[in-house]
């Protein structure tokens, strides 16, 4: 679990074990094993401002049905109140579509107190929260139900590494990375998501729906040498969002555009691995100036902020609460240096090398760059842009690649404990 102090987060602090979930799906469908089925569990114990003591726990059952998919689950509740439950199926190859994998995602969470940086703070009322230039103390804080639902169809293009079906693609292609040529190298894929989101506010009303419901369409080039821990190569990504809306809330649009890149330094005395990783990532919200009439209201055609364009949080602006800044476009980019020592003590550890395989442990140095505007003007987005710097250790623990790092900003100082690479 994370351990920081900051706002506005989607899953609040729990999200680590929800996307603790994520990983672990991710891991063990990689890795087929030839068991009719694997069982793995946890339980996990925290404290914070906002949830007080909670106790909770993970399980995962892998290999249920078929060797590569696997069905998790996480359950949390606290002394002041606040519960969550996920549940999710991983990567199943319905059969006759061996070009296809088919995920399933829910998650319901009540929390009594949380906050979010939404218009209400009587001490802002001229400022627009979320946005470049807001206060970092502009936020309300309310009790909040929150709910989200996402059915994953991903299809395997039957080119390059692809030709083998969906099920050779998870183990991915190390070959992949030497040439830049979706027919011939690395995987490529065509994703169908729809989804469903909700945010209900106690005592607190906003201009913004409440709901999102939509499909994401997703096209990815992934051309690296290896997922976890990719050492030449890149991963282009194309994603469109349409929510076509109702009679109670807007419809709009977003996409964005992500690359990532890989370039190997060699080894060196004290060094097994040196690696430059570059991301970079823009979106836009294209319906933002558009309007519409919803019950008899003329309204823009915008995203919740939960649904919409955002920086902050895991992967992007770190050293920023999560969703710390939100608006109609935004860019970001990041550039880390990650290094394998060649002194590993990890599993000579008296208690932690007889129980868990850890065969690798990372150091990384980053620096991220972003900024969000409220127009779609690559001159404004990359002007008095925010900045992080930051380190940390990367884990791979039982398949999974687990990381630890402190990012630092202007604003706060964040300590996370997180899961899988950042891109």
């Amino acid at each position: 679990m994370r351990k920081k102090s900051q706002l506005g987060q989607k899953s609040k602090f729990a999200g680590a074990s929800i996307l603790l979930a994520a990983g672990l799906q991710s891991a063990y469908a990689a890795e087929p094993s030839g068991e009719a089925y694997d069982v793995a569990g946890v339980p996990f114990l925290f404290s914070g401002e906002k949830w007080g003591v909670a106790l909770g726990g993970a399980g995962v059952i892998k290999g249920i049905g078929q060797p590569q998919a696997s069905l998790f689950g996480s359950a949390i509740a606290s002394t002041n109140g606040s519960e969550l439950v996920y549940l999710g199926l991983q990567n199943f190859i319905i059969p006759g579509l061996d070009q296809m994998l088919v995920s399933v995602n829910t998650l319901y969470s009540d929390y009594t107190q949380s906050s979010y940086y939404l218009p209400g703070n009587p001490d802002f009322s001229g400022e627009q929260p979320g946005s470049n230039d807001s206060s970092k103390d502009n936020f309300i804080t309310t009790s909040s139900v929150e709910q989200s639902f996402a059915a994953r169809f991903k299809y395997i293009l039957p080119i390059a590494e692809g030709r083998n079906g969906a099920l050779a693609s998870l183990k991915g292609d190390a070959t992949a990375g030497e040439v830049w040529n979706p027919l011939t190298s690395g995987i490529s894929s065509f994703e169908v998501q729809p989804f469903y989101e909700s945010q209900e506010l106690d005592d607190h009303s906003t201009d913004s729906a409440d709901k999102a419901a939509g499909i994401k369409f997703i096209l990815d080039y992934d051309n690296r040498n290896a997922s976890q821990l990719p050492t030449r190569g890149s991963q282009t990504t194309f994603t469109y969002t349409k929510d076509w809306g109702s009679e109670n809330r807007a419809d709009w649009a977003t996409w964005e555009f992500e690359f990532s890149k890989f370039i190997s330094l060699g080894s060196s005395e004290y060094l097994d691995q040196q690696v430059i990783a570059l991301n970079a990532w823009v979106a836009d919200t294209p319906t933002w100036n558009d309007t519409t009439h919803v019950n008899g209201a003329e309204v823009y055609q915008r995203p919740p902020s939960f649904a919409g364009i955002s920086l902050g949080g895991w992967d992007k602006l770190r050293g920023y609460s999560t969703d710390r800044f939100y608006g109609r476009s935004a860019v970001s980019y990041s550039l880390e240096f990650r290094a394998i020592p060649n002194w590993q003590p990890l599993e000579d550890l008296p208690v932690i090398g007889p129980l868990y395989d850890i065969p690798w442990w990372q150091w990384t140095l980053f620096v991220d760059a972003g900024r969000v505007a409220d127009d779609f003007d690559l001159g404004e987005l990359h002007t008095d842009m925010k900045y992080s710097v930051g380190g940390g250790i990367r884990f791979k623990v039982e398949g999974i690649t687990v990381r630890t790092e402190i990012a630092s900003s202007k604003e706060d100082n964040q300590l996370r404990i997180f899961i899988n690479q950042p891109f």
